[in-house]
């Protein structure tokens, strides 16, 4: 017959050690059998020697025949056994075992502070006691979750002030009396409650990252010991710009233009002060760099321009062809951003009109593309002279007189089918579908404009077939250049 064991108390380890039991420290001789297993069971697992983070045990008396009860002693490792029980199961009223299990091992249910500890136990009965039994093991508890201490920012260590740098370096330190720190869990979000998933991610006391935008960032680190506890989370807030200097603004002269007569003007303007602006012209179809120019320390919102020769750095005009130009802003903490253009036209076609000659002369270069003649404004209603350029083109163009019908210079409505507009005033170089006479003398009468020896009201007036060509051939952009 199996009797009953029961807890008869529980001492839980202290600073000062384990309070005593007071019980059996003297009696009967030993006539018992000592017991012949001790065990450690710590959530539903044996125990030993290695860490656990359970602090709750049952330590485990095997045990053969009938007994009245189990002692057992409990000490941190680094001190002695007193062979004094801290915990005892006791016969009371002598009903059967239920805490026994089918191999006779008997459960001490015990509660442990952190620590590393060595225990022993003893059966005791109505023949005595018998000789203590050692557990051949260690306990080690670890229950404490493990800390940070010392999370700091070498790259950004007043949280107060704000930094402008993309890359951010943190440092921190591990705390834990127990297992020993596993690693580290790390996240850098904009929320100052995030949290770090449960996975370790360094073992590392550091960490850099690389790549951050301008706002107000929150990291968090936290620690896992060996045995499993995850510490709290510890955050360190940096703030940081790093948004380079951007364009408010950006214009462009033109996108096709000779050298020779003309320049391409870039201006532009930025919404944050900048060191620097690097302007590049790069030749399109190998991305060689053909300028640079660098403007200092240039101001917010300030209209800045920069004006290309078409040269290169040798001094010489570039040859025709397609270019590229870039814009570079760097602020005084290297902060920078680049834009881009294309399809910049350079091409050394231009248009020469004569007043006297009443002629045309197309140049692609110094070659001569094609030659006729014209007809001009009459002496009331001159064709200006000057270098003009290409400014649009039309195909068909019907032209709208300005002048009302009481006007000497009126005309009705005329259809033309290649207009092209050199002179904002509404000058144009077109064909005239009404005229049949062009050359010297076709602009000498005094008359009303628009008959064969009347002249024009200032446009260009060019046979059909050369104004067809002279549309095809010249893009917007090209010099048109008007002589007397």
């Amino acid at each position: 017959m199996r009797y009953a064991l029961t807890l008869a108390f529980l001492v839980i380890a202290t600073v000062g050690g384990f309070l005593g039991y007071q019980a059996w420290t003297a009696g009967p001789p030993v006539v018992l059998q000592a017991p012949t297993q001790l065990q450690v069971i710590a959530n539903g697992s044996p125990v030993s020697g290695t860490w656990t983070r359970y602090s709750s045990f049952d330590l485990q008396v095997r045990e053969t025949g009938q007994l009245s009860g189990v002692d057992v002693e409990v000490r941190p490792a680094d001190q002695s056994f007193s062979d004094s029980p801290t915990a005892t199961v006791a016969d009371i009223g002598r009903i059967a075992c239920k805490t026994c299990n089918a191999s006779n091992s008997v459960p001490v249910h015990v509660h442990l502070a952190d620590g590393a500890y060595h225990w022993q136990a003893r059966l005791h009965g109505d023949s005595g006691t018998s000789p203590w039994m050692a557990f051949p093991g260690t306990i080690r508890v670890d229950s404490t979750p493990p800390t940070i201490t010392g999370l700091n920012s070498p790259t950004d260590p007043n949280t107060a002030k704000i930094y402008h740098s993309s890359t951010m370096q943190f440092s921190w330190q591990g705390q834990d009396d127990g297992s020993g720190i596993a690693g580290y869990s790390y996240r850098l979000d904009s929320d100052p409650q995030g949290m770090p998933h449960t996975q370790i991610r360094t073992s590392s006391t550091s960490v850099s990252l690389q790549g951050l935008d301008t706002g107000t960032w929150y990291f968090h680190v936290r620690a896992l010991d060996r045995v499993g506890n995850w510490g709290k989370s510890t955050t360190f807030p940096v703030r940081i710009d790093v948004s380079p200097p951007g364009l408010q603004s950006v214009r462009f002269s033109a996108y096709t233009f000779n050298p020779v007569f003309s320049r391409l003007h870039i201006s532009f303007a930025i919404n944050r002060p900048a060191k620097i602006v690097r302007v590049g012209v790069y030749n399109q179809s190998d991305g060689s760099l053909i300028r640079l120019y660098k403007v200092p320390d240039v101001p917010k919102g300030q209209t800045t321009t920069v004006t290309w020769d078409g040269k290169g750095v040798l001094g010489r005009y570039v040859g025709e062809g397609t270019y590229m130009v870039y814009l570079r802003t760097i602020d005084q903490f290297g902060n920078t951003t680049v834009y881009g253009w294309r399809d910049f036209q350079v091409v050394y076609k231009r248009i020469v009109v004569s007043l006297s000659k009443q002629n045309l002369v197309a140049y692609d270069g110094n070659h001569v593309f094609l030659t006729s003649l014209v007809t001009t404004g009459n002496p009331k209603l001159p064709t200006p002279t000057g270098v003009f350029e290409i400014l649009v083109k039309f195909h068909p163009f019907t032209f709208h007189s300005p002048w009302p019908k009481s006007s000497p210079y009126w005309y009705p409505p005329s259809l033309t089918q290649w207009a092209m507009l050199f002179q904002d005033n509404g000058y144009y170089i077109h064909d005239a579908p009404w005229r049949s006479v062009f050359g010297p003398g076709s602009n000498q009468q005094i008359g009303t404009p628009g008959q064969n020896y009347t002249g024009t009201h200032g446009c260009i007036n060019v046979p059909t077939n050369i104004a067809q060509e002279l549309f095809a051939w010249a893009p917007i952009g090209t010099i048109v250049q008007v002589t007397a």
